[in-house]
Order: C-alpha cells, then sequence, then structure tokens
C-alpha cells in the first residue's frame, strides 16, 4: 500500500498543476464539425468509418451516406485518424475556429499502389506498446497470432509451425509457461482465458501435465498455461496491439503484458488466400458486405490449415478449422451514435487421432478441441453534462477438450496388485498382467463468462488541456463441467506401491469468479511550450473462492501510471519534431487457474501382503492400504504479482523517428508444483512357508496351517515415504533491459527505409521454495527412505543483445514491396544458478571418493531430511560424513555446470516480398534464413549441441479479391 499512496499524491500534484494551468484558459466556446468519409477510388460514402480525435477519446461513424457529426468540440488544433476496413488510415490536422460544415474525408483504398505502406510494428510513446496493422500482417503471412510477436524489438525469426503450441511470449529469451499464462489476451474487448482449462492426468502426481510419457500428449494441451494462440485465425485479425510495459487500469488478471486483438468488421472483397510451405497448407475465404438499407454489415470468414513439423512423424501433425461470423451496425449517428458489434467465432482441431508406427503397437493418442465463443461490443456518445460515453463489452466461451491415450503399461512382474478405494482403507485388492493395455481420458468442457460496463467523461479546456477520467466494473466467471480423468475400469495407468491416480469429475469443482473495478485518468496539460500527459489509475479485483479452496476471498489492488514530458517541439526549437522523457510505474496480478486452486486428491497404495498363485486362484491374496490426502490445496497460494518500471525518451528529427525503453520487471509468486513428503503407515503381514487358503476379514489375516488349523498371519507396522506435488508460489523472475527502433525514413533515390530495433534483455529466474525429494538407500540390507529437504535458490540467469535491420523497398509503380532483415545476435549467454537470497553461490567444490577414485565434484549441501518417523533432522557437519549423508548431497561431475555458458555472435538474413498483380491478385513470399546458414555448438556447462540458426524455410500466399 505504500507504493499505492505515493501514486496517489502523484496523482494530487498532477491533478493540481492542471487545473492552475486550465483556469488561465479562457477559451470555452464550443463549436460543430460535421463533413463526409469517401472513398478516394469512386467518391463512394464509407458507411460506418470511424473518426477519433486522438488522444481525448471524442470520435464519431459515418452514416451510409459517409455523414459524420461531432456535435461540440474546443476551439484549437487537433490530430484526428480515420479508419475503415481495407483502406489506409487517414491521419491529418483539423484547426477548429469555428462551425465546419463539410470536411470531405478521402480515403484511400489499401494497396501498394500508394506512396507510403507501413509492414512493421509501430511503436507507440507510452507504456510499451506496438500496433501491427493489415498491411504488416498482410505482409508477414502469420499462421498464428504468435508468429506476429516476432516483430516486436527484441524478438527473434520463428518459422511458422502450427504443429506445436502458439503460447505468446512477452519480453522472454525462450518460451516459458508462466510468462505465457501472464499474458493477457482481449478478443474485441473481451479476454480470451485459459484459466478453466484443468487438462491434467493427476496435479498430485505430475503436476499440469497431461501424460506421463514423451509422447506428445502434454505437448497439445494448455492447462496451467496461456491459450493457444493458434485457436486464432490472423487472416481475420484487423489489427493487434501489443502492451508489453504498464498497461491500463481496466486491463486485469495480467503478468506479463497484453494482446489486444481487433477482428474484422465492416466492408470487404471477396478474399480467397492460398498459403503453402513443404511442410503446411492453409485455406482461407472471407467477406465483408453491407445490408440492405441500413441494416448494418456482416462479416463472414473461415479458414483451414494442416501442418506437419516433420512429415515423418505424421503423428506430431496439425490440423484446425475456423469460422468466424460478425455483424455491426451503428444507431443514431447523427445524434448519440450507439455501435453494436456481435462476433461468433468456432474453432475445432481435426484429424486429431495420432498414431504412428514410431510409436508403441497398439498406442494412439487423440488430442480434440472445440471451442465457441459469442462477443458483443460496443461504444454509445452520450455527451451529457455526467459522461461523455458509454462502452459494454459481453462474452461466453465454451470449449470441449477431449485428450484420449492408448498406452501400453509395463509392471516388470507376471502379476501385480492394484488399489482403487477413494478413502483410507484396508482391503483385498484385485492382481494386474504385468503387461497390459489401458485407455484413459481426460474430458474438459471449460466455460467463461464475461462483462464489462465502463464509461468516461471528458473535461476539455482547450484543445491542448483536458482530463479524461475513467470507471467501469466487470465481471468474471470461470467454471468446467468435463467428466474430467478416467481410465478402463481395472486396467490402471499405474499399479503397485506408490502415489497413484484417480479418476476425478472436474464438474465437482467450484466455479470462481471475480469482480473488478477500475478508475483511471488520461491529463493532458500544456505547460508553457512543453507537453505533459499524464495516464494513472488503479483497479481493485475480489476474487470469490469456495472452501474447497482453503482460504478466503482474495482481494487484489494494482495502481499503475505512465508518464509523458514533452520536452522539445516544433514550438519551442528547430532541431527536433518532439523530444519526449516517458516513463511509468505498475503492479498487475495474475489469479490461480481452476488447476490451481482446486487440485487433484493424493491417492497413496502400498502392498502389505502379494501373495499370487498362477495355477490356484484360492491361494492368491493381495491386500493394499490406501491412504489418502483428501484436499492437496494451498491455502497460501497467492495470485502472481508483477511490478514494472520504465523510462526512456522518444523523439523525432527529420525523417528520423526513435524511441528507447529501459524496464526492470519483478514477477513474484509465479505458479508451480512443489514437491511434499508423506509417511504412510501400514500393515505388512507374512504367511508362513506352506500356509494356506489366505482369508482376509474385518482387518484379521488368516490361513491354515500345515496341520489343517487356522491362524492368524502375523503383521506388522512399517512406514513407507511418498512424495506428491502440491500447487505454490514458488517462481521468482528478475527483467531488466532496454528496448529501441529507430525509423530512418525512406532513401527517395532507392525508395528504401531502414528500420532498426532490437534489445537487450536479462531474465533470472528461481526456485524461491526449498523443495523435497525422496531418497532410498540400504543400510545392512535393510530399506531405508528419507525426505531430504533441499534449500532454495535454484534457478538460471539468460541474457541476448540482438538488432534487427530491416531494409524495406517499395516500388509504387510496381506494387510491389520486399523486406530484407538482417538478424544479429551480437551476444547471448546462458547460466545455471543456485542462489541464496542475498546472492551467495550455495555451490562449492569438494573432491569425493568414486568407487576408489577421488574425483572433484560440484556440490550442494541439503538443510537436512525427514526420516520414516516424521522427525526432521537438521543438517550438520557429522551428519555430511556419514554414508547416508554424502547421498544426500547433491552433486554435478561436470564442473562447469554452474559457468556462464556464452555463445559467438552470428548473423542470419531473411527475405519477404508482396506483389500486387492489378486489383484482383496479390502473391507473396517469405525466405527465413534463405542462405541456409548453419552452426552446431557444443554446450560446455552441460550435455548436447545447439543450433543457432533457425531453419531455411520458404513459404508462399495467394490473395485473390473479387
Amino acid at each position: 500500500m505504500k507504493y499505492f499512496r505515493y501514486f496517489l499524491v502523484l496523482m494530487s500534484v498532477i491533478l493540481l498543476t492542471f487545473s492552475v494551468q486550465a483556469q488561465r484558459n479562457t477559451t470555452s466556446d464550443t463549436y460543430k464539425v460535421e463533413g463526409h468519409i469517401l472513398s478516394k477510388a469512386d467518391n463512394q460514402p464509407l458507411d460506418m468509418a470511424t473518426l477519433i480525435i486522438k488522444g481525448n477519446n471524442m470520435w464519431a461513424t459515418a452514416n451510409e451516406k459517409g455523414k459524420f457529426v461531432i456535435p461540440a468540440i474546443k476551439a484549437g488544433k487537433y490530430v484526428y485518424e480515420v479508419s475503415y476496413l481495407g483502406y489506409q488510415k487517414y491521419v491529418d490536422t483539423l484547426i477548429v475556429r469555428k462551425n465546419i460544415n463539410n470536411l470531405v474525408i478521402k480515403m484511400d483504398p489499401l494497396s501498394l499502389g500508394l506512396n507510403e505502406v507501413v509492414v512493421t510494428a509501430q511503436e507507440q510513446k507510452m507504456g510499451s506498446a506496438s500496433k501491427i496493422d493489415q498491411t504488416a500482417i498482410q505482409h508477414l503471412q502469420p499462421k498464428s497470432i504468435e508468429d506476429m510477436l516476432q516483430l516486436l524489438p527484441g524478438n527473434l525469426t520463428k518459422n511458422p509451425n502450427l504443429s506445436n503450441l502458439g503460447q505468446a511470449s512477452v519480453r522472454e529469451i525462450s518460451a516459458n509457461d508462466n510468462n505465457s499464462l501472464g499474458v493477457a489476451v482481449m478478443v474485441d474487448g473481451a479476454p480470451m482465458s485459459n484459466d478453466g482449462n484443468m487438462q491434467s492426468m493427476s496435479t498430485a502426481v505430475s503436476g499440469s501435465k497431461s501424460g506421463q510419457r514423451m509422447n506428445g500428449m502434454s505437448d497439445q494441451t494448455t492447462g496451467g498455461r496461456g491459450i493457444d494462440l493458434r485457436t486464432l485465425s490472423p487472416d481475420n485479425i484487423e489489427s493487434i496491439e501489443v502492451i508489453r510495459g504498464i498497461p491500463s487500469a481496466e486491463y486485469g488478471n495480467l503478468t506479463s503484458g497484453v494482446l489486444v486483438i481487433k477482428t474484422k468488421s465492416g466492408v470487404t472483397p471477396w478474399e480467397a488466400k492460398v498459403k503453402v510451405d513443404p511442410f503446411s497448407k492453409m485455406v482461407y475465404a472471407g467477406k465483408g458486405f453491407l445490408l440492405p438499407g441500413k441494416g448494418g454489415a456482416m462479416n463472414i470468414a473461415a479458414d483451414y490449415s494442416q501442418s506437419y513439423a516433420d512429415i515423418r512423424k505424421h503423428y506430431q501433425g496439425y490440423d484446425r478449422i475456423t469460422a468466424n461470423l460478425g455483424y455491426s451496425k451503428t444507431f443514431m449517428e447523427n445524434t448519440k451514435p450507439l455501435t453494436f458489434n456481435v462476433r461468433a467465432m468456432y474453432y475445432r482441431n481435426i484429424n486429431s487421432v495420432k498414431k504412428d508406427p514410431q510409436m508403441y503397437e497398439d498406442e494412439s493418442l487423440k488430442n480434440e478441441n472445440t471451442s465457441f465463443r459469442l462477443n458483443i461490443e460496443g461504444n454509445w456518445r452520450l455527451n451529457l453534462p455526467w459522461i461523455s460515453n458509454l462502452s459494454y463489452s459481453a462474452m461466453a466461451q465454451y470449449s470441449h477438450l477431449k485428450d484420449f491415450s492408448r498406452l501400453q503399461v509395463t509392471l516388470g512382474t507376471a502379476m501385480m496388485p492394484f488399489g482403487d478405494s477413494y478413502v483410507d482403507k484396508e482391503y483385498v485388492g484385485n492382481f494386474l498382467q504385468g503387461n497390459y493395455t489401458t485407455e484413459y481420458t481426460i474430458d474438459g468442457k471449460p466455460l467463461e463468462i464475461y462483462a464489462q460496463l465502463k464509461g468516461n467523461k471528458l473535461f476539455q479546456f482547450s484543445s491542448d488541456n483536458y482530463t479524461n477520467i475513467k470507471v467501469g466494473v466487470d465481471f468474471n466467471l470461470t467454471d468446467n463441467n468435463g467428466n474430467g480423468m478416467s481410465y478402463l475400469p481395472g486396467y490402471p495407468i499405474s499399479a503397485g506401491s506408490g502415489n497413484s491416480i484417480r479418476p476425478r469429475a472436474y464438474k465437482d469443482v467450484p466455479s470462481m469468479k471475480t469482480l473488478s473495478y477500475f478508475i483511471e485518468d488520461r491529463t493532458e496539460a500544456k505547460l508553457g511550450k512543453t507537453m505533459l500527459t499524464v495516464q494513472g489509475g488503479v483497479r481493485f479485483s475480489n476474487l470469490f473462492l469456495d472452501p474447497l479452496s482453503l482460504q478466503n476471498n482474495i482481494w487484489i489492488v494494482e495502481p499503475r501510471v505512465n508518464v509523458s514530458y514533452q520536452l522539445l517541439n516544433q514550438s519551442n526549437n528547430r532541431l527536433f519534431k518532439d523530444l519526449s522523457i516517458v516513463g511509468g510505474y505498475g503492479i498487475s496480478s495474475k489469479a490461480p487457474t481452476l488447476m490451481y486452486l482446486y487440485p487433484n486428491s493424493a491417492y497413496f497404495d502400498e502392498v502389505g501382503l502379494n501373495r499370487y498363485n498362477p495355477n490356484d486362484p484360492s491361494q492368491s491374496m493381495a491386500i493394499i492400504s490406501t491412504k489418502v490426502i483428501k484436499n492437496t490445496a494451498n491455502p497460501d497460494l497467492k495470485p502472481a504479482r508483477s511490478q514494472k518500471v520504465e523510462g526512456g525518451l522518444a523523439g523525432m528529427i527529420g525523417r528520423v523517428k526513435g524511441n528507447v525503453t529501459f524496464f526492470y520487471e519483478k514477477h513474484d509468486n509465479e505458479f508451480s508444483f512443489r514437491s511434499l513428503p508423506y509417511n504412510m503407515l501400514f500393515n505388512k503381514y507374512t504367511i508362513p512357508q506352506g500356509g494356506t487358503l489366505p482369508v482376509y476379514n474385518d482387518g484379521v489375516l488368516s490361513y491354515i496351517d500345515a496341520s489343517g488349523h487356522t491362524q492368524i498371519a502375523p503383521s506388522v507396522v512399517d512406514t513407507t515415504m511418498f512424495s506428491y506435488a502440491r500447487p505454490s508460489n514458488s517462481i521468482r523472475t528478475i527483467k531488466r533491459g532496454i528496448e529501441y527502433s529507430f525509423d530512418f525514413g525512406q532513401i527517395p533515390y532507392i525508395r528504401t527505409s531502414l528500420i532498426v530495433d532490437g534489445a537487450w534483455f536479462y531474465i533470472k529466474r528461481q526456485n524461491m521454495e526449498n523443495s523435497y525429494s525422496i531418497m532410498e538407500t540400504s543400510i545392512n540390507n535393510v530399506r531405508q527412505q528419507y525426505a531430504v529437504l533441499m534449500p532454495a535458490g535454484s534457478g538460471s540467469i539468460n541474457q541476448r543483445i540482438n538488432t534487427n535491420f530491416r531494409f524495406i523497398t517499395h516500388i509504387p509503380r510496381l506494387k510491389m514491396i520486399f523486406t530484407t532483415t538482417a538478424q544479429v545476435v551480437w551476444s547471448e549467454s546462458v547460466q545455471n544458478i543456485y542462489k541464496d537470497k542475498d546472492g551467495n553461490d550455495l555451490f562449492y567444490h569438494a573432491v569425493v571418493d568414486n568407487g576408489g577414485k577421488m574425483e572433484e565434484r560440484l556440490q550442494v549441501n541439503p538443510l537436512g531430511y525427514t526420516d520414516r518417523k516424521n522427525d526432521f533432522i537438521p543438517w550438520n557437519d557429522q551428519l555430511a560424513s556419514s554414508s547416508v549423508g554424502k547421498q544426500m548431497i547433491s552433486g554435478y561431475s561436470n564442473l562447469k555446470y554452474y559457468d556462464k555458458e556464452k555463445f559467438s555472435p552470428y548473423v542470419m538474413f531473411n527475405f519477404r516480398l508482396t506483389k500486387e498483380f492489378g486489383k484482383l491478385l496479390e502473391l507473396s513470399f517469405t525466405a527465413n534464413n534463405f542462405l541456409k546458414s548453419s552452426k552446431l555448438v557444443k554446450y560446455k556447462t552441460r550435455d548436447g549441441y545447439r543450433q543457432m540458426y533457425t531453419d531455411l524455410y520458404f513459404g508462399a500466399e495467394i490473395k485473390i479479391k473479387i
């Protein structure tokens, strides 16, 4: 709350400064602006084109005659932007000194014949945000939303590959589940959440994994991770904004960043696309058209994609189909315009059965994912004394996830007892053959419901001085009505002693509800010949939890502020058109998903008697003890939390514009699963030699001895140590770095422009909780078990410095544009670490006896251990010198294991070409690493090799417009 108080003081000072400045301004008259928005190609009106006064949230929409009206605006000079699907954005300056009755705006249809075409991400001044528009998307030829992220500063080229999950990655060097989970994906004003996804075999056994084998099952499921971006067709996207820094207070349930996606809405010609490369193919068709009269506009689109990362392994392939249907209309265009947009989206992966000769005989996988989303959103310009605009958004998304696996189980013995009890119990169990085939299904039906209402009030004192206050409330419900995990009765996934798996229905898991409120103010004040812009707000969220989570409701407070101070502009110097200092501070939180809030129960089975006679079933018996931890929820589980601080410069000199941003991020309480020990007491029975006909009744085991008399079998109470996984907040990530982007403008003689962007990333990720592992050894031929407690602090440090030099050549007469990119990685390193909270190394060098040979090793001492009596013994020097203690020490024979692994610089060249043929045909071509550079580097700190370059890739796209 200390930071929140500082934030309130800062906002008060800024608002007071603005109020004093505003009182000096005597301009109070308002004027009316109206006009028409037309197509430059044929002077036809552009129904539903949108005009926005940049900065102050004033807007208007054109009617069927292209007419728009802004009823009241202060005198002054404004920059406005007009957008319409399929047309180049129109940006101009408007000087208001009186009523303007016939402002005519003519927009150019998107074409490579235009003088200016943008095919890269456009950096925004505040919040470290990048905007990717239609022409950039078309030139990039993406197969999923993930492919678009390579245009961000610091990101590297990645070959399109639909066979792997498409996870969002913001300010990352390598993929990370918490990073992708912390990216909020907003589609048409509503979040696309994965919080209801619980596709896991058993959290107590395998965490978030949906399979225990490396067979690709877990590679296609996203439980505990971010959404799969492959579920959205990139060809139906109008624009995407990626917020890497501090987002507006209206965005919640995030830590890493925000993807703001806007799908196509409005009139477009028939478009048909075909994309092909050696590993995949994609077809798309879509159209937007006006309905008769004033019926609004309808959009329809569908695509089909098929991809194989390796054509030799069809079981790793991926097929999808998406369909989109949208309707949009504006009511009361000339008075109080109300926009209404409704969109229905459908996704399904097909041909999901995955079987291949390279898998075990009689084994197969199936990943099914079907989802339907209905989204409604709009904006109402009320212009009332107490409110300027009212925005609304509502969404419902239902998915059916079904993961199936048919697998062979090998137990290593002829017959094996197995447990199936759901309660603490000792009972007679059944036997399984040592080798058998079983099937299991994970059936999930996540449901997301979301609604948001927000309003703003604009207080405009002049064109240069205003404050815009926005308040809002949103509600989110997450549920899962699936049947959960189940397997063939009598054929468990594993058998014998251990932490085992039981079926569980997700429909029994409570839903999660979140109610949030936010207030935010954007103030722009002209201070002499300089300009100050401040956007600050705070978000309050209440996460309602069921008692099954073992904790009360969670209250979250998230203050955020972004500031831009324009020191220099054309009015106070001759060199800089703009030089601004930008910065911000913000706190964001990501709530635990259903998987982390309501994990599986833990079931422990131990065999007290294993007596099997293949010739006489009456002589066979298995006695099983089952112990259950019914609720493995963590009562101390918290939302993941991030703090971000940013500062930098943005400016423009002549044709050159650019920005540099320094950032620091601290991500606490990131999610994982922590292993905990469990000591299980059970009865161990013995039937002496010659004993027959065992009978178990009411906790007593009897048998017939050699003389024919009934005897009670002797038993002893034994202890076995098991472990189970419980959700935790054990991961902390520290990030710092520099992002930069410079546009040097176009060289007229060769019509080539140069854009340079890149970043330095430093990412330190550590496990901040002590961890247990079960160690088993033998002392005097007697089995001993210990739960060894290792200290927190293990992790890694990754660093990278890279620059992309993008040479963009645009020839309007030929309607052609091509981009050659030199991707330079100046420096890259990775380092394993094991440090305490003060940064001191916890590993040390030691010389140990390895079978009579003295060997130098790196070692980490445990904190102690828990024995089978459940006593904790702290680590001490005497224990370190004992034979058992030596086995508890974690060690590495590779003396470079904790050294920094550095990679030498390398350069890779990529090429993209887009060419229009008339108005009907467009051809695009991509070649990544077209020089076919290749370099394998052997690791010094670990086993294996690393391929430094992206594989050679080429693909083409044909687009037909009718």
